[in-house]
């Protein structure tokens, strides 16, 4: 019986609520994917559209991978595939070719505004406009902390990212 007691002991409060944290992220993020699903998209791609749309319709492989922390080839191999889905473009930039900025298309773009927020808007309705405000005000707390712990800068979030 001893070892239940030590591992209850093991479990902080700061572990509890890391868990509860994760596992709400996950459900929310379940139900988000499963309404992006309908329109033939993933999350990924449509935080990038997102992102393009935010930042007036372009952006470069490096600043969207700045902007959602993912690996370079994970965002390169993202852009490539939405490149052939015609969500995006790829344009060398004229100073290097190396650098490519990423365009969103007509078609990128019409999907974008037709794509809905309704799971993302039924979860968080269950909180008042001062609890939205207040769990921003965290969040924003544990992501600078989390950034620091990593040795990262927290950049400014475009808005609805």
């Amino acid at each position: 019986m001893k070892r239940k007691n030590d591992a209850k002991e093991i479990v902080s409060n700061d572990f509890a609520l890391w868990r509860l944290f994760d596992h709400t992220r996950f459900m929310i993020a379940r139900n988000r994917e499963m309404e992006l699903g309908r329109y033939g998209l993933t999350p990924e791609q449509s935080h990038v559209l997102n992102i393009l749309f935010q930042k007036g319709g372009s952006s470069t492989i490096n600043e969207i991978v700045e902007i959602t922390m993912r690996q370079h080839h994970s965002i390169s191999t993202l852009i490539n595939r939405m490149v052939k889905q015609e969500l995006v473009k790829k344009i060398k930039t004229p100073t290097d070719n190396r650098i490519y900025q990423v365009v969103i298309t007509a078609k990128g773009e019409k999907l974008l505004q037709k794509v809905t927020q309704e799971s993302i808007i039924t979860a968080f309705s269950c909180l008042s406009e001062k609890d939205k405000s207040e769990l921003q005000a965290h969040l924003r707390c544990l992501m600078g902390r989390a950034y620091e712990m990593l040795g990262k800068k927290l950049r400014p979030q475009v808005s609805g990212t």
